[in-house]
């Protein structure tokens, strides 16, 4: 979320928008690249995971652009600062949605047990939404002062809570379908969850840095590289094992043509 300072753009705010924009860029690419192959592949998890990326990278737009247009009066600068503020919060709803359906997508077996951990977590992702369609009307989650400031509204709480609740049952998700994950998954689910809390924690009591957004744009790139790698390895597998089934049929094929031709020279 936005800082409360003075007007002047500080070397903070520098940094912020410097790594967001770069961080955006760096998402572009990794779409550009890495997203050919996983529509090719119609890798499903693979796909959600770029969605992740490219609504990030959004997130990292919006969040910029709050920060290029803060304190800034005029019509422009007004409607601008709004717009990306309220575009910053959908974003990052949208990105847990889209995180529900990624932890699904890893999770959900057949011989599973059945659970409504994802409708608990799509409802109280649509009451942290109902709590922003309200705050232009009511400043629940935040205001702006005179000087076109951002401000933290009396419900922020609300946000942060709701969103690392609906966090933390993914997670838990996560952790009770440990069985599913392979070793590499496991070690990056949690270097994620101990960067995104950690940053969350401090985000919600210090004002300054974007950190949220700086520990989802790490995490989400690190588990679609950690994915991509292990879709490659797969795939490299596969194509093994094809040729090693090839070559045996192949073999098979020549050893019952030569016994074929072998049977009236016998005669």
């Amino acid at each position: 979320r936005k800082s409360e300072g003075n007007n002047s753009m500080s070397t903070l705010n520098i940094f912020q928008i410097s790594f967001e924009i770069w961080g955006c860029l760096i998402g572009i690419v990794v779409c550009l690249i890495l997203g050919a192959s996983t529509f090719r592949n119609r890798d499903v998890t693979g796909r959600k995971l770029w969605r992740m990326v490219l609504v990030n990278n959004i997130m990292l737009i919006c969040d910029a652009l709050a920060y290029l247009y803060r304190g800034d009066t005029t019509m422009i600068g007004t409607f601008m600062t709004r717009i990306s503020n309220y575009s910053m919060y959908l974003m990052e709803y949208v990105l847990l949605f889209c995180f529900i359906g990624y932890t699904d997508c890893l999770t959900n077996r057949k011989d599973m047990h059945k659970s409504h951990w994802k409708e608990y977590a799509f409802l109280l992702n649509c009451i942290a939404m109902l709590g922003l369609l309200v705050t232009p009307f009511t400043g629940l989650y935040f205001t702006f002062d005179t000087l076109n400031r951002y401000r933290r509204g009396p419900g922020i709480w609300i946000s942060f809570a709701v969103s690392g609740i609906v966090f933390g049952i993914c997670i838990w998700r996560l952790f009770t379908c440990r069985k599913q994950l392979t070793k590499t998954q496991k070690h990056v689910f949690l270097s994620c969850m101990i960067t995104f809390v950690l940053c969350m924690l401090l985000q919600y009591v210090f004002y300054g840095l974007s950190l949220i957004n700086i520990a989802l744009t790490v995490c989400i790139l690190l588990m679609y590289f950690m994915h991509c790698r292990q879709q490659y390895e797969y795939i490299h597998t596969l194509h093994i094992e094809q040729a090693i089934h090839d070559t045996a049929e192949l073999v098979r094929w020549r050893f019952e043509n030569q016994e074929a031709c072998h049977e009236p020279d016998k005669e």
